[in-house]
């Protein structure tokens, strides 16, 4: 039983304690979408979940500072319905981006009841000029 308990608690701190989480909010949609070619310039970067989440709770994550637009200081913007979330960013050249929704330990994103969506991951690039 110890062991089992254990396990449990090291599996938790490996995974992170939402990871598997049923009902967690999930993403249903990007812009850009995943795999985009996008032309170089301004961009609104959007994420959409599956329900409403709690406003002025995000979690935009930067992975690598070379793979990460330009977003500058800009706060994002929430949908009325409380599904979409917004940032103006802007994007080089011929370039690969990387932007996570969530990402232990920034797990933002929440719903109303607190539950951290589950962590999804943006990949898109640009065109040359």
């Amino acid at each position: 039983m110890g062991v089992a308990v254990a396990m449990t608690i090291a599996l938790m701190a490996l995974f992170g304690s939402h990871a598997g989480h049923a009902n967690a909010p999930r993403v249903v949609r990007t812009s850009p979408s995943v795999g985009a070619v996008v032309p170089p310039g301004a961009l609104k970067l959007s994420v959409t979940f599956d329900r409403p989440m709690q406003t002025g709770s995000y979690s935009f994550v930067q992975k690598d500072a070379g793979t990460y637009p330009d977003c500058a200081n800009n706060m994002p913007k929430q949908s009325a319905d409380g599904r979409t979330m917004t940032l103006a960013c802007t994007v080089a050249p011929d370039h690969q981006y990387e932007v996570w929704f969530n990402s232990p330990p920034y797990m933002n994103f929440k719903d109303a009841h607190g539950t951290p969506a589950t962590p999804f991951q943006l990949k898109f690039r640009t065109k040359s000029k």
